[in-house]
């Protein structure tokens, strides 16, 4: 039986580098939101789940990825908003 390679080539290994790896806390603050969001967002039964390298206990993330999640995730739809009108003020004589 063949043995098989686990050596990742060189363009693969150069895009894992881990200095591009950020911390969930560090996600959080560049999404100016809380650490609570984030998992939130990073599970799996969610129907876009943030991009997330899951190292045992410990979270990374590529902030390429992120952001590119952030680019190509959809924005919800909002109704139309209508001002409301002041009420007509009372005067007492």
């Amino acid at each position: 039986m063949p043995q098989k390679s686990f050596a990742i080539d060189a363009p693969q290994a150069a895009s894992l580098a881990p200095e591009q790896f950020i911390s969930i806390e560090e996600v959080a603050r560049r999404l100016h939101t809380d650490v609570g969001w984030v998992r939130e967002k990073i599970r799996r039964r969610r129907p876009n789940p943030i991009p997330v390298f899951n190292l045992g206990r410990h979270l990374l993330f590529d902030w390429h990825q992120v952001s590119e999640w952030v680019r190509n995730s959809p924005r919800p739809i909002h109704a139309k908003h209508v001002r409301r009108k002041k009420a007509a003020q009372f005067t007492s004589s």
